[in-house]
């Protein structure tokens, strides 16, 4: 199955400092947000605000939706003038990669946390335990019946949307979170008189994001990623060995999850593309997570997940090669993520075209039958960025401006169009 965009790009982008500023001024970085108002209510409230700060009597919380309605419009006008693609927000609605979704749930609540709850040597801890953070936000269900009554994302879809024009929604795109984003970090994930088993509660978190997708595509969203760093962390050997250590049974742990998966995306509409992105990591300022090959992992979730599209990491080393490739049924495909977010260097294009090359030969083989480069390439690949920009609000990579995040984009879009020539042809 090809994939929608051969050059494919993965979500957040880099804030202007007018938003970052903004968000920090209301403290609510994790907090739920409301896109702003239309243009000419938001010329008005900026005028208010400014009013405001002048009597000493400031609505932080206006002026972050001014400055968030006005950088996604910005943005998005940004895509469309440079023909980047998928179209998305930046995620500018959002303090977090992962926010509003679970903030937005009935029967379950996002309150602060002590990092004695958290597991001590899942990636995610290990560098907020040791630059001494002394808790974080997480999530907890709060009675025996976690739902989704109202939607998380889609009011910032209708605010996306009118920004485009009708015949471009199919090109925009939304990201989500895994069900388990949560569960899979805390020492105790909920109180065992709400819920009997891990499996009750991952149904109820799965049926509430698939019906927040399905709600998405109700209102003409055609384009979902879900991202999950913490499938990868199966491949990270400290954690491997902690887990070990504590006695987890890990196949079990990655089946549990693999369910989950599969729970929130079952019986979706075709015309839906579902895919999910397997990060490793994108803290401020390069900061990574996991490390290790995909290989652990690969068999099973290219075979036993209903997702038929992939995002993965090839930027760097900690990734390993393309050998786990090798697993990819025909029917599915990958977007490689070979032009890091983490740095600021910029990649050779010609380098980049080679290891795509190495990426299909991989592929080819794995499938057997006869099948050639060319037939991998044309079946089961594109390209993107590694990650996002700015999976929180504040920064990005190492060196990483605006300008060399243009630049690194239209690297991807050069890449895409030299193995994949007018592919985009009928989305101009």
């Amino acid at each position: 199955m090809a994939p929608p965009f051969r050059a494919d790009q993965v979500g957040s982008l880099l804030r202007p400092k007018s938003l970052v500023d903004a968000r920090t001024n209301t403290n609510l970085q994790g907090a739920r947000l409301r896109n702003g108002p239309g243009d000419q209510e938001g010329v008005a409230a900026a005028g208010d605000a400014t009013a405001a700060s002048s009597s000493g009597d400031v609505d932080l919380m206006e002026v972050l939706r001014t400055e968030q309605a006005k950088a996604i419009k910005d943005v998005v006008g940004e895509q469309l003038a440079r023909h980047v693609l998928p179209i998305t927000t930046g995620e500018y609605e959002r303090g977090i990669f992962y926010g509003n979704f679970f903030e937005s749930l009935s029967g379950f609540t996002v309150r602060y946390t002590p990092m004695s709850e958290f597991k001590v040597g899942f990636p995610t801890n290990r560098p907020l335990i040791k630059w001494g953070l002394p808790g974080r936000d997480a999530g907890f269900p709060t009675s025996n019946k976690v739902t989704l009554e109202n939607s998380a994302y889609l009011d910032d879809w209708l605010y996306f949307r009118s920004l485009l024009p009708e015949d471009r929604w199919r090109d925009a795109k939304m990201t989500v979170p895994p069900p388990g984003w949560w569960h899979i970090q805390l020492k105790q994930p909920f109180d065992r008189d709400l819920y009997e088993s891990d499996e009750a509660l991952l149904r109820d978190l799965s049926a509430a994001l698939r019906k927040e997708i399905l709600t998405l595509y109700e209102h003409g969203l055609r384009v979902v990623q879900v991202d999950d760093p913490n499938l990868s962390f199966f491949c990270d050997e400290e954690w491997i060995q902690t887990c070990q250590d504590e006695g987890v049974d890990l196949d079990r742990l990655l089946e549990l999850y693999v369910r989950s998966h599969n729970d929130a995306i079952t019986d979706l509409p075709p015309d839906l593309h579902v895919g999910v992105h397997i990060c490793r990591g994108n803290f401020p300022n390069g900061v990574g997570l996991a490390s290790g090959s995909y290989e652990r992992i690969a068999r099973k979730l290219f075979n036993e997940t209903a997702y038929k599209l992939f995002y993965l990491e090839f930027d760097s080393p900690r990734a390993g090669d393309f050998t786990p490739l090798k697993y990819l049924p025909a029917d599915k495909a990958v977007v490689l993520g070979v032009v890091t977010t983490k740095s600021a260097e910029m990649e050779d294009l010609d380098e980049l075209k080679n290891r795509v090359y190495q990426a299909a030969d991989v592929v080819a083989e794995g499938q057997g039958n006869g099948r050639t480069r060319e037939d991998a390439l044309r079946d089961n690949l594109a390209v993107s960025p590694q990650c996002g920009f700015a999976s929180d609000h504040s920064e990005g990579g190492v060196g990483m401006t605006r300008d060399l995040m243009w630049a690194k984009l239209d690297l991807v879009n050069k890449l895409s169009q030299e193995i994949w020539p007018g592919w985009d042809q009928d989305r101009r």
